[in-house]
């Protein structure tokens, strides 16, 4: 009789430790299962800031040999590349489609002046990291001086922009590129006006468009 009972001790025993076994396996497994989970998402964070681009406004008045050249230009301040998708710019919250609509719109004055406006559509291109790309140049002439100092002016206060680029793996955010907020977006909005598109010149128009 005592043998039988100390073998039913000795099976339950066994069962015992088979279950606390099997539950501290499972533990293992679990917390393995986090702690991979964890790291995979911190090496995906961790990528995703080694490639992450952030676009900024750099505006200024004067050209690389100091001629008096208003000249706005798109840079990557971020660490990556950024594929720019659409691109606005509004003057008073209004959008232009160019640079001749926008000069004629905030800055046309008595004066009869020529134009020397270089213009690059500022969309569907790659802005690598550190790079700078100018969407619009407007140099200082004899004629066209009264113009060139209300563009100076308002290019500060009442210009206004929204882009939208992406990252390589298309990770994309909208910006207004004069703060350092940049909204995630799903996918870039279609612009109803987009800037940069090349504008019909008259013949008495001496505007010089570079693409």
């Amino acid at each position: 009789m005592r043998t039988f009972r100390n073998r039913r001790w000795l099976n339950e025993l066994g069962a015992g430790v088979a279950v606390l076994v099997s539950l501290i396996s499972l533990w293992v497994g679990v917390r393995t299962e986090q702690a991979n989970s964890k790291m995979v998402e911190a090496n995906q964070r961790m990528v995703a800031a080694a490639s992450w681009p952030f676009l900024q406004l750099d505006s200024g008045n004067g050209d690389e040999n100091g001629q008096p050249t208003i000249s706005l230009q798109l840079q990557n301040a971020g660490v990556g590349p950024a594929k720019i998708r659409t691109f606005e710019l509004f003057w008073n919250g209004k959008a232009y489609a160019n640079a001749k609509a926008l000069l004629e719109a905030c800055c046309v004055s008595q004066q009869k002046a020529s134009w020397a406006v270089s213009t690059t559509p500022p969309k569907d291109f790659v802005l690598r990291a550190g790079e700078s790309r100018r969407f619009l140049g407007f140099a200082l002439k004899e004629d066209n001086v009264e113009m060139w100092k209300q563009f100076d002016r308002v290019r500060f206060s009442e210009l206004s922009y929204r882009v939208c680029y992406c990252s390589v793996f298309d990770e994309c955010w909208v910006t207004h590129l004069t703060n350092l907020q940049a909204q995630p977006v799903k996918q870039c909005p279609v612009p109803a006006v987009p800037f940069g598109e090349l504008a019909r010149l008259s013949d008495d128009q001496a505007n010089v468009v570079k693409r």
